[in-house]
């Protein structure tokens, strides 16, 4: 459970990265094409955060 949790404050530190790194605050300043590179990543991050069976880099690299 513990890993699970720090697993989960690493990516979320990630994607709030990366967001960061797309410039925009607010969903209503997104691009349509934003929105979904956006969702893309969000998908990409729960699957590495809830299988403690999966690496967690098989989640990062693709975000970044």
């Amino acid at each position: 459970m513990l890993v699970n949790f720090f697993r989960a404050i690493i990516l979320y530190i990630i994607v709030f990265i990366i967001m960061r790194i797309m410039g925009k605050r607010e969903i209503g300043q997104m691009q349509p094409y934003e929105f979904t590179i956006a969702i893309m990543i969000s998908d990409l991050d729960t699957v590495p955060m809830s299988d403690s069976g999966i690496p967690i880099t098989h989640g990062i690299v693709p975000i970044f």
